[in-house]
């Protein structure tokens, strides 16, 4: 299916009807539970759209935009390798918790104005990713490469440069303090 925009009440039949979705819009869609299993997206917009719990083993995402999406629970490290590859994925004024991103490939990615909970970027290169105005409260990297990776205005990270790629990484203060905590110290 190319360049169409699906609502709601025409997912169902889209989803059943299609594997492959390229240039297409979903707005307003409830994703919840869906299995998407071997189904490929490329250069498509999920506007408003709740995908939570959504089965994505080796499911293609290329090229994806998420804005103002709530995504929860999903398994993002089951998706066909090099999911989210290059030019970019973006995460725009999106809810993302308790979703799994290790082991990909998510150079570039960009978070904007996001609260991204309770993730795990295990393994995952965010080298170049922007977390701009995001929310990272109990989200964990653990060797991940962020190399040129932009915290800068990021909030409630807890990164441990000792297990991590850290290389021009832009962090500012005072939030930048939290990568102590990685060490045993204290501050007085």
């Amino acid at each position: 299916m190319e360049n169409i925009k699906i609502i709601n009440d025409d997912l169902k039949r889209a989803l059943d009807d299609e594997e492959n979705f390229s240039s297409c819009v979903f707005e307003s869609c409830d994703f919840t539970n869906c299995n998407l299993t071997g189904k490929e997206f490329r250069e498509c917009v999920f506007d408003r759209c709740n995908l939570a719990l959504c089965k994505l083993a080796n499911a293609t995402l290329i090229d994806i935009e998420f804005t103002h999406s709530k995504l929860v629970g999903s398994d993002f490290s089951a998706v066909r390798k090099p999911a989210f590859s290059q030019p970019f994925i973006l995460f725009d004024d999106c809810l993302v918790d308790l979703c799994n991103f290790s082991g990909l490939p998510m150079k570039g990615a960009k978070f904007d104005g996001c609260t991204v909970r309770n993730c795990t970027f295990g393994q995952t290169n965010l080298s170049q990713a922007s977390f701009d105005r995001t929310d990272l409260e109990g989200t964990t990297f653990h060797h991940a490469d962020l190399t040129k990776a932009d915290f800068s205005s990021a909030k409630n990270y807890a990164i441990d440069p000792t297990a991590n790629t850290l290389k021009k990484t832009r962090f500012s203060l005072p939030e930048a303090v939290s990568l102590l905590r990685g060490f045993d110290i204290e501050l007085v």
